[in-house]
């Protein structure tokens, strides 16, 4: 089929089954003696409500990470969630993830509906680092999906966009206690990647009956 090519199922079952990060409390404080760092980043979406997240890991890990947004297999309407990002055709969350120190990467992405998984095409790293007691905004990763095809393959263009001011104030609202000033980006004021991972393949898992009574 034009435009696609067939990722490895194991690839992509990989992906939707890495851990999902967590948020940290909500009256949080940077240490550096802990060694620990945070990573404060952005997800949103435009088009039908689906799984979508960003994969991460420690550069030369096999440990993947995932900011996660939604659900695969939807069991609310998006309407009924509390998004911190919500406008038409907008929704999304910020995150603010305490990581060892270190350097890392977002190196692949998600998108999960139903049994259609879709990932990137082509490899990517975007690189960033965690220092002990302070705070590393990474930019917002946006999805929209571009065009679909007999319902279940679909193709996505994921880029990513500076919006500090809008997602640092909402994790300002959100995590009182952090202190602004130790919050560095990673993104450059005028920066704007799309087309991240060269666009999407799509891989359609059907589940097969299993027989009864052997």
């Amino acid at each position: 089929m034009n435009g696609f090519k067939v990722f490895a199922v194991l690839t992509l079952l990989l992906l939707s089954a890495c851990t999902a990060v967590s948020n940290v409390p909500t009256d949080y404080q940077l240490s550096s003696s802990s060694g620990n760092g945070l990573l404060l980043a952005s997800v949103t979406y435009k088009g039908r409500y689906s799984e979508h997240s960003m994969m991460f890991r420690e550069v030369g890990s096999s440990k993947w990470n995932k900011l996660k947004i939604g659900a695969q297999h939807a069991l609310l309407l998006p309407s009924m969630l509390d998004w911190d990002i919500e406008s038409p055709g907008l929704r999304g969350n910020v995150f603010a993830v305490e990581l060892p120190a270190g350097e890392y990467e977002f190196a692949s992405w998600y998108v999960g509906s139903g049994v259609a998984s879709t990932g990137p095409v082509n490899p990517f790293s975007i690189r960033f680092d965690i220092s002990p007691g302070d705070a590393t905004y990474t930019g917002n990763f946006h999805f929209i999906k571009e065009s679909s095809v007999a319902v279940l393959f679909a193709t996505f263009n994921v880029g990513l966009e500076n919006e500090f001011d809008r997602d640092i104030a909402l994790i300002k609202q959100k995590y009182g206690s952090l202190d602004i000033a130790q919050v560095y980006s990673n993104v450059a004021e005028a920066e704007s990647l799309s087309r991240i991972g060269g666009g999407g393949a799509t891989q359609v898992t059907i589940p097969m009956p299993v027989p009864m009574g052997y």
